[in-house]
């Protein structure tokens, strides 16, 4: 059954990883970054931090999440919450629900009758029952947050259960989240948890999101107030080294997500930005693979770069850019093919704000160029 909608899952088997605050956070910041984007929240758990943070109180009665599901349709359940955020109240009953959940397309199925169109955040139990695999068989994504090796060695059952579906590992991604920064190492393979946590991940071959989440008593005091409300971090701790974190997660969650019924649209030259000229000799690092490639720069614009290179590129091949700045250093951007050499272009994905801003300093230097038909 199609459905208009993307689904993104937090799921972990283990408790006190981070799933609800990443869920809640995520699905404020998603609504607040792409007000055109329709965000619905959904919790599996039968903790009522959901309803909490977003209940306006003066919303019309309406089902909660267990009686939507057990009718096969959430729309009657969704109401429009704080922030713009819609959402389905949490339910008491959800432990009943997960053992008559036995097949894994039943929440599926009750998603495309609601014909949500938007993105649709799903925060799970911390288990691997019926209920927690029918929200990780319906995610386009599944979010695996782990925060330390017990956490780790969970995560793995994830990813075997998506190998027994016939899935590829790559339908979900371990997230870092709240992470002890503060927890050194004498090693000096591994200075710290992270090190160590991103090492092991690498060596087990599991799929990961580049960006993490540290722990912070910042966010535990925005989920634990005198008002008894949780608080979002993008509203109470704007400017904070945790919110940033959050930005560069949110980015790369929508880097991650395939479009609406898995249509992956082909990559689109955009043309419009001014560009300047830009003739330099430039250096790239492949995704996948050792290689280093030589580019010769050509033209430059905030949406991309075109440069000749001797070495063949796919169409759609994301490779790390290496810039040069006015002084000289590197400005390290991900870009992907979008036509293949001799006259390549290439379109960068959106970079993160301190990239963005060096982007711009680089764009600024000079005046633009008159505009190239071939450039990205």
């Amino acid at each position: 059954m199609s459905r208009p909608c993307r689904v993104v899952t937090l799921t972990s088997n283990k408790g006190g990883v981070g799933k609800t605050t990443l869920a809640v956070n995520l699905a404020v910041l998603l609504r607040t970054l792409l007000p055109e984007l329709p965000v619905l929240l959904i919790g599996l758990d039968d903790q009522d931090v959901i309803d909490r943070m977003f209940a306006t109180g003066d919303e019309p009665p309406a089902p909660d999440v267990a009686e939507a599901l057990r009718g096969g349709d959430l729309r009657p359940a969704i109401r429009r919450g704080r922030f713009d955020v819609h959402y389905v109240s949490t339910s008491p009953g959800v432990a009943q629900l997960k053992r008559d959940f036995t097949r894994p397309h039943l929440l599926a199925d009750a998603l495309a009758r609601s014909q949500w169109s938007g993105l649709v955040v799903i925060d799970t139990k911390s288990d691997l029952e019926g209920l927690t695999q029918n929200a990780i068989w319906a995610s386009d994504l599944a979010l695996v947050p782990v925060t330390d090796q017990t956490s780790l060695l969970e995560a793995e059952k994830v990813f075997r259960l998506l190998e027994s579906w016939g899935r590829p590992r790559s339908q979900a991604r371990v997230v870092l989240s709240l992470v002890d920064l503060r927890i050194k190492y004498a090693s000096a393979e591994h200075g710290d948890v992270l090190a160590l946590l991103l090492a092991q991940i690498r060596g087990r071959g599991l799929p990961l999101l580049e960006s993490f989440l540290s722990r912070s008593p910042r966010v535990e005091a925005l989920n634990t107030n005198t008002g008894g409300r949780p608080l979002p971090i993008c509203e109470q701790a704007r400017g904070s080294l945790v919110h940033t974190q959050l930005r560069h997660l949110a980015d790369e969650l929508l880097r991650a997500l395939p479009e609406p019924d898995g249509a992956q649209e082909p990559p689109r030259e955009r043309r419009r930005a001014p560009r300047r000229a830009y003739p330099l000799r430039l250096v790239a690092f492949p995704e996948h693979g050792p290689r280093l490639i030589e580019l010769d720069g050509r033209d430059l614009s905030r949406a991309g770069l075109g440069a000749a290179s001797e070495p063949a590129l796919a169409v759609g091949e994301r490779l790390h850019v290496a810039l040069s700045k006015g002084d000289g250093s590197p400005l390290l951007l991900w870009a992907r093919v979008l036509r293949a050499p001799p006259d390549a272009a290439l379109a960068f994905e959106s970079p993160r704000l301190e990239a963005a801003a060096a982007l711009d300093a680089l764009l600024a230097a000079d005046q633009p160029a008159a505009r190239s038909p071939s450039a990205a």
